[in-house]
């Protein structure tokens, strides 16, 4: 059995009279599991917030048996995306990010496209899962740069992939067995990010092992950090902890 043992999220816009293009699902359960996600509209469009809205409330619908098959549920909430085009042709180029976590007692599966990311905790620390879709990440992986030499130049947020009417996405799926994730007390730590709260927790990727020890501790203190940056996007976080009996 598993059983939600703590969570903790966030969401906030950068700016208040532009609203928050963010979207966010805290755990729920979803069959014998517990299913998580963030979606982050892709704001230089109109629509962003719909597309995004639009992926998490599919979410909600999902049985667990159609988890099994990744591909039709992105299929599903792209056509639900392209649907806003046909009500308002100036959304036409609406777009999100997604990733979602689903956790039951034997595995963790991760679908994910865009640059929110999933981490999972190991100790003290957070092991990034997912591989960002964007020009970046491109350029290091095809060894033209390390991710050093990028650091400080322009382009660390193009995307690469979205649920979008105008591209096919490319979606990254995990599938993980508990028993390589769990910690000797049979609890998982999940946190998934939008770029805007991944971009102050990467500044200074080291909390206290007593922040860490809870996501409601770590979602407090990443919020006190970005309130105390200057706002450089939407902000959002869920994290939750899970025992497995």
């Amino acid at each position: 059995m598993i059983h939600l043992l703590n969570c903790g999220l966030f969401s906030y816009p950068k700016d208040v009279e532009r609203g928050n293009q963010d979207s966010i699902l805290a755990p729920i359960p979803c069959g014998n599991g517990y299913i998580m996600a963030i979606a982050d509209g892709v704001g230089s469009y109109l629509g962003a917030k719909e597309a995004a809205d639009i992926a998490i409330s599919s979410l909600l619908l999902i049985s667990e048996s159609e988890l099994m098959d990744m591909a039709s549920i992105v299929s599903s909430i792209k056509n639900k995306i392209e649907g806003l085009a046909t009500k308002n042709y100036d959304f036409a180029k609406a777009a999100t990010t997604l990733s979602f976590c689903f956790i039951d007692e034997l595995t963790l599966k991760v679908c994910h496209i865009g640059d929110t990311r999933v981490y999972v905790r190991k100790n003290n620390k957070l092991i990034q899962m997912t591989k960002d879709h964007t020009q970046h990440q491109e350029l290091v992986d095809e060894g033209i740069y390390t991710k050093r030499e990028l650091k400080n130049l322009s382009g660390k947020n193009l995307l690469t992939s979205a649920l979008s009417r105008s591209i096919e996405p490319k979606f990254q799926e995990l599938t993980i067995p508990i028993s390589s994730l769990a910690d000797a007390h049979g609890v998982i730590d999940i946190y998934i990010m939008s770029d805007g709260a991944h971009h102050f927790w990467d500044k200074r990727t080291r909390f206290s092992p007593r922040t860490l020890a809870t996501p409601t501790q770590f979602s407090s203190s990443l919020l006190r950090r970005i309130n105390n940056g200057p706002p450089i996007d939407d902000y959002s976080l869920v994290s939750a902890s899970f025992v497995f009996k």
